[in-house]
C-alpha cells in the first residue's frame, strides 16, 4: 500500500513539473487591443504586464516579443534566455493615453546579436 502511495506522488510531481517546462504559444490577437489615442497605460499593463524597459519617467514603454506560426509571444525579463525578434515601443502623453506605437524588428533570429 505504501509503495502505491509513493508511486502516485511520483506521478503527480512528474505531471506538475512537466507542465512548468512548456513553451509559450504565439497569439495573433496579442497586440489587437492597441489603438493610438484611446488605449491607456493601465490597459497596456493589464494586457502585457511589466515592460522590458521604461524611459522618460514611464512615458515610453518597450516590450520584447518573439513570433511563431501562431503569432506574437511576449518575452519576460525574468526568463533565463531573454531574447526576441521584435521590440514593441509605446509612447504615452502626459495623461497616460497611447499616442503612438511601433513594432520594430531587432533581430532576424532570437539568438543573433
Amino acid at each position: 500500500m505504501r509503495t502505491r502511495t509513493y508511486l502516485n506522488v511520483a506521478v503527480a510531481l512528474t505531471t506538475v513539473l512537466a507542465g512548468c517546462g512548456t513553451t509559450p504559444v504565439g497569439s495573433p490577437q496579442l497586440l489587437a487591443f492597441l489603438n493610438d489615442g484611446t488605449t491607456t497605460r493601465e490597459d497596456v499593463f493589464m494586457h502585457l504586464a511589466e515592460p522590458s524597459a521604461t524611459f522618460e519617467g514611464g512615458r515610453i514603454l518597450t516590450y520584447l516579443l518573439d513570433q511563431d506560426a501562431g503569432g506574437y509571444i511576449l518575452m519576460r525579463r525574468r526568463e533565463k534566455v531573454w531574447n526576441g525578434k521584435f521590440s514593441l515601443v509605446l509612447a504615452f502623453d502626459e495623461h497616460g493615453v497611447l499616442r503612438r506605437h511601433a513594432l520594430v524588428r531587432i533581430r532576424a533570429y532570437p539568438g543573433s546579436p
